[in-house]
């Protein structure tokens, strides 16, 4: 009977735990200075010119989900908190939870700063994309044992191009407190 309890509990916390589904289509940002801008593209205008801007290597979706008290007490994700993300180069308003599309500009790819209100209480958070490249590399280095990692970690930084990699924004959560 025990055993029983305990697997209901487990059951019921990890239900708990599963993410809203995004029923909402992408949100698109919106360049700071639209003159310059191709869709999504801050810096095509400038690249055209010849100008030294990021490379674009097309867009990336980045999931934005707010968590806070719930209102029938406990801790959870919240829907429709009021959210606004700004890169400075590109900004976006939206409800959540929302996936958020971004340009992707690799290592040059800007810092997202998200804050979201909800009544009095409110959160926020920025995120910078990482080099999802290393991470899969180290990833394959630990299960090498030690000498191993050292050596696969000695190899993949000789060899190490972030112009290369591939960048990514990972999941975005805003504590609203």
């Amino acid at each position: 009977m025990k055993t029983l309890s305990m697997l209901v509990a487990t059951a019921v916390a990890l239900a708990a735990c599963t993410p809203m589904e995004v029923t909402t289509p992408p949100i698109m940002v919106t360049p700071t200075v639209a003159s310059k801008a191709v869709g999504i593209d801050v810096y095509a205008v400038d690249r055209a010119r010849g100008n030294p801007v990021p490379s674009f290597r097309g867009q990336k979706t980045v999931p934005v989900r707010a968590n806070g008290k719930l209102t029938g007490g406990g801790f959870g994700e919240l829907s429709g908190v009021p959210c606004t993300a700004d890169a400075g180069v590109y900004s976006a308003s939206f409800l959540t939870p929302a996936n958020l599309n971004v340009p992707d500009y690799g290592p040059s790819s800007p810092s997202i700063f998200v804050r979201c209100v909800l009544d009095d209480r409110s959160g926020s958070v920025t995120v910078d994309a990482v080099n999802f490249t290393a991470q899969q590399r180290q990833s394959s280095a630990i299960g090498t044992g030690i000498l191993g990692a050292i050596i696969i970690g000695a190899v993949a930084a000789s060899k190490r191009d972030d112009q290369n990699d591939d960048f990514k924004y990972p999941p975005i959560a805003v504590s609203i407190k």
